[in-house]
């Protein structure tokens, strides 16, 4: 169960300070608790400044800063600032257990300048028991519109689900993506005059139905349904530019999988069009095999 608390990863840096921007105003507007983290690797302070350096002032130094910022920003929000000991991926993950979200900003722009995402990010989103929030240094948006990954799996339609909740709040509508292609060898195939059967198209423009009738808060929300031949990190990514959000579901079947980003979420957060929400959350819902298995 979560806890309603919003956990930001919070190192001084521009990304780290749009990370706490975007995640204060969440909070002020939708209450819950702020819980503003900074991880500070001790070994490591101690390998390079040498063994009796206490970096902790200059740590407290820059959560005060941050404390006096969140007050200014969002007078009043229920917020807690402090420091935990350890590698930041580490560090962060067991500071989000049992939290709703969890923040991380990255310098990463959408004209695809800017430093590298960088690891902090895919790991977080890869692990975290909690939605996670990756930030990047974007306009604000030009469409009030979230954008949402859907498939058949139940892990879209617990992205469903969160892309109806956020776009409640945000007055905004919801873009359902379903993108479906063809190996190479087929597409050959099409290329010599070979058809695509119906029923196949037939199915994958129902994707998005279904997923919609398998989640009661999305039946009634203003979703437009898109479905389109093409690789689903580069639709989500194309569709995401101006956006208010992307959503995308991140974990697969087995113990292996369960530690690792998807495919999808993993190329999107390499090329983010806008901020974006990865839940790892499995919707209470079953696959049929004939679906799964496919």
């Amino acid at each position: 169960m979560s806890d309603g608390r919003t956990v930001v990863g919070f190192d001084g840096t521009a990304s780290a300070w749009r990370a706490l921007d975007w995640a204060a105003l969440r909070v002020g507007a939708r209450g819950g608790t702020l819980d503003v983290v900074m991880a500070l690797d001790t070994r490591l302070g101690a390998a390079v400044f040498g063994p009796h350096t206490d970096l902790s002032v200059t740590v407290e130094a820059e959560l005060r800063q941050a404390r006096a910022h969140v007050a200014s920003l969002v007078p009043g929000v229920s917020a807690e600032f402090r420091w935990v000991d350890g590698p930041p991926a580490g560090a962060l993950l067991r500071a989000a257990e049992g939290a709703s979200l969890l923040a991380v900003g990255t310098d990463r722009r959408i004209d695809g300048s800017g430093a590298r995402i960088g690891s902090l990010p895919l790991r977080v989103a890869a692990k975290a028991e909690c939605t996670v929030a990756i930030i990047p240094d974007t306009p604000p948006p030009k469409r009030n519109v979230v954008v949402v990954g859907i498939d058949r799996s139940s892990f879209a339609r617990s992205a469903l689900a969160l892309a109806v909740t956020e776009a409640s709040w945000l007055g905004a509508d919801i873009e359902a993506v379903h993108t479906w292609d063809v190996p190479q060898v087929f597409q050959r195939a099409l290329d010599e005059g070979q058809t695509l059967d119906k029923d196949f198209l037939a199915r994958e423009q129902t994707v998005v139905a279904d997923a919609i009738a398998d989640v009661p808060i999305a039946r009634e929300a203003p979703i437009t349904p898109l479905v389109v031949r093409r690789n689903p990190a580069t639709a989500l990514i194309e569709r995401g530019r101006g956006a208010a959000l992307v959503v995308v579901g991140t974990r697969g079947r087995g113990r292996l999988a369960a530690t690792m980003l998807g495919s999808v979420s993993h190329d999107l957060l390499l090329d983010l069009p806008c901020p974006v929400l990865v839940t790892p959350k499995e919707y209470a819902f079953v696959v049929p095999e004939t679906v799964a298995d496919s």
